[in-house]
């Protein structure tokens, strides 16, 4: 088996072994990496709110040729178990720690800090953001019968219905979970809404990836890609690599992967309630007009 594709593996076993494979070659690469290895071939890193589409994203950049994947992943939340806010130090430290041609993927909140470190670093950022109406489902049913390690599963596992895990997802635990990092939907996604105004990262919608603009979103990637490479490439050929690698199901976080599906699982109150916190992020992000959807 291929010891990269083995990260994406069903079996839990599987993945965590692959890692750790992959921990020690990352770190002896990285004892030879120079400055100018850096500027010559950049790294790449693939960046969302949880449930938003990193998967995807990561699918298509690994189609990239000469790019490598160490299965280092970034996140501000520790891991799932321990589900703690990471330090800045921690994460200034793992930026500087990215290597040429290697692709990171992560949730990483933003801070002006992190921005300029990841420029420093002459990283390829993208950015991927999914109607947030979609990101609560997806997320509750994440918690609730898949991720049976990550830390507030235990809370969502008791909740009666999806349907009480959805507004859970939407209105957050902190009230009701004293020390628990998990706030309203409005207010996780405030924490990443910063990378859409930065200047180098290149933001791209999922409905687009999987939409009537899969075409123009891969080829916004990939001409995003080549003006910070030091070399020419054959864009068509790039372009034709991502088309075959769209295979969504590869992740083991999968579900459905469609956009829209929220209109099959929220009840009119979760309408109102989504909307009174956080209608106007849907105008402001594009998937609604005004508030006549709820």
């Amino acid at each position: 088996m291929n010891i990269t594709k083995a990260l994406y593996h069903q079996n839990g076993l599987v993945r965590k072994s692959s890692a750790a494979i992959l921990r020690g070659a990352r770190f002896a690469k990285r004892c030879r990496q120079t400055q100018e290895d850096l500027e010559a071939c950049p790294p790449v890193f693939v960046n969302s709110l949880p449930k938003s589409g990193t998967h995807l994203l990561n699918q298509l950049v690994t189609a990239f040729p000469n790019l490598v994947e160490y299965g280092a992943f970034l996140g501000s939340m520790t891991s799932s178990y321990r589900f703690r806010e990471r330090s800045k130090q921690n994460t200034l430290k793992f930026i500087q720690s990215f290597l040429a041609k290697e692709i990171v993927r992560g949730h990483l909140f933003y801070e002006l800090e992190y921005d300029l470190a990841l420029r420093k670093q002459n990283v390829v950022h993208y950015f991927i953001y999914r109607d947030l109406r979609d990101v609560v489902v997806s997320e509750a049913y994440y918690l609730r019968n898949i991720n049976r390690w990550h830390r507030l599963h235990a809370y969502f596992r008791e909740l009666p219905t999806l349907a009480d895990a959805i507004t859970c997802s939407i209105c957050g635990l902190n009230d009701q979970w004293p020390g628990i990092n998990y706030p309203n939907i409005a207010d996780r996604f405030a924490r990443y809404a910063g990378w859409l105004e930065s200047p180098t990262v290149c933001t791209l919608k999922f409905e687009d990836l999987v939409g009537s603009k899969q075409e123009e979103s891969l080829t916004q990637i990939t001409d995003f890609y080549s003006r910070q490479l030091c070399y020419d490439i054959n864009p068509e050929r790039y372009l034709e690599a991502m088309r075959v690698a769209i295979a969504p199901k590869r992740s083991h976080t999968f579900r459905k992967g469609k956009s829209g599906g929220w209109r099959n699982e929220f009840t009119s109150e979760h309408r109102k309630v989504f909307n009174t916190l956080a209608g106007d992020l849907l105008i402001n992000l594009g998937y609604e007009t005004d508030d006549s959807w709820v």
